[in-house]
């Protein structure tokens, strides 16, 4: 069987890009993931998330096919009992998004064939896709959408020479330190604990650490700029959207880090953390995170190099060698789309509704 679309990825970002396929008619469509379990979301159930839940329910709204199919299953009873001006743990979008998959399981024979499986090769055809699946299923496609995430900077991405030049030196997992409930047991009192970065996922670990009860005995933070933290405007847009401190960690750090510091934590220009590093028994690294690697892509008989190949971050095609790759498409943490911040400055929108707002944007001008 050929299929219009194929979505790559089950995690938030494919589970968006499924449901506006739908909306707009770009079906049949083929749905490929080795588990079909929400991607990464699944870890995070303890994390703190930045997003008020009001975006989450808008979310839920813009995504027509469910909004159309509320009967099968409510994703918004999720959050009945919070107020939606306030945060929650992201284990309660976990549980939204499965209750998405829930409505697609039901509602889409015909128009939506699930694999489990993973995309192992990509024939672009210009005109069509021909796509192999590690199960050895072969089929073509008109257009491809990559949803495959991405995975977090460790301290080889930093500095590869630490583990040498420090052998007692442990990391601390960036989930397990972003997890009040899990960080604990990766620390003692004894510790001395540095972070690298100091964006939402380093600010959240610093304040887990510090919350702790078995807080370290001295906490590092190395940083290359000032903390920057969100500003809601009385116009409704948000200053420093998506790279400012929100929520229970904007508020911590306003009272924690900005101004007089305890005498535990220090902010440390991050070109000087070669001389703290003999100090620390432990380590975070929050700098940011790597796109997974995509299915070998092949055009006219050559393969692409996985690390040249780019993406247009305003039209979310990828590109080859500054030329696009015919209908394939980058959506979600790992191709996040270049936007005009309240600030005047342009930044890489990252969260679940600009992901949709992206998605919705993209596959409504393929339609028309």
């Amino acid at each position: 069987m050929n299929f219009k679309s194929t979505v790559i990825g089950a995690g938030p970002a494919g589970i968006i890009t499924v449901c506006q396929l739908l909306k707009n008619n770009m079906t049949p469509i083929a749905w490929v993931d080795p588990q079909f379990n929400c991607g990464a979301l699944n870890q995070f159930n303890h994390i703190p998330s930045n997003t008020k839940i009001q975006l989450f329910l808008n979310t839920l709204k813009r995504m027509g096919w469910i909004e159309d199919h509320k009967e099968v299953e409510d994703p918004a009873e999720v959050f009945k009992n919070f107020d939606p001006n306030t945060t929650c743990e992201l284990g309660f979008s976990y549980e939204m998004f499965k209750k998405v998959m829930v409505i697609l399981d039901q509602t889409c024979k015909g128009l939506l064939a699930k694999m489990e499986s993973v995309v192992e090769k990509i024939e672009n055809l210009g005109h069509t896709n021909k796509i192999t699946l590690k199960n050895n299923c072969q089929f073509e496609s008109e257009y491809v959408f990559h949803c495959t995430g991405s995975k977090r900077n460790t301290i080889e991405t930093v500095d590869a020479s630490l583990y040498k030049l420090y052998p007692t030196l442990k990391e601390i997992d960036l989930y397990a330190a972003m997890s009040p409930e899990d960080v604990h047991q990766h620390i003692t009192n004894e510790d001395t604990v540095c972070i690298f970065g100091n964006s939402h996922s380093g600010i959240l670990a610093a304040m887990n650490l510090y919350n702790s009860p078995n807080r370290p005995k001295h906490i590092y933070i190395f940083q290359r700029r000032p903390i920057i933290v969100a500003e809601y405007l009385p116009n409704g847009k948000i200053m420093n959207d998506s790279t400012g401190l929100k929520g229970r960690v904007a508020e911590w750090a306003k009272n924690i880090l900005i101004g007089e510091k305890p005498k535990c934590i220090s902010e440390i220009d991050s070109a000087e953390y070669k001389n703290y590093m003999p100090l620390c028994t432990k380590v975070i690294v929050a700098t940011g995170f790597q796109r997974n690697t995509l299915p070998i892509i092949s055009i006219n008989d050559m393969e692409l190099i996985d690390n040249k190949i780019n993406y247009d971050d305003e039209n979310m095609t990828l590109v080859y060698g500054g030329r696009e790759i015919s209908n394939n498409y980058g959506f979600g943490i790992a191709f996040p789309e270049k936007v005009l911040d309240a600030n005047g400055s342009y930044q890489h929108a990252v969260g679940f509704y600009k992901f949709m707002l992206t998605i919705t944007k993209v596959i409504t001008k393929l339609q028309s």
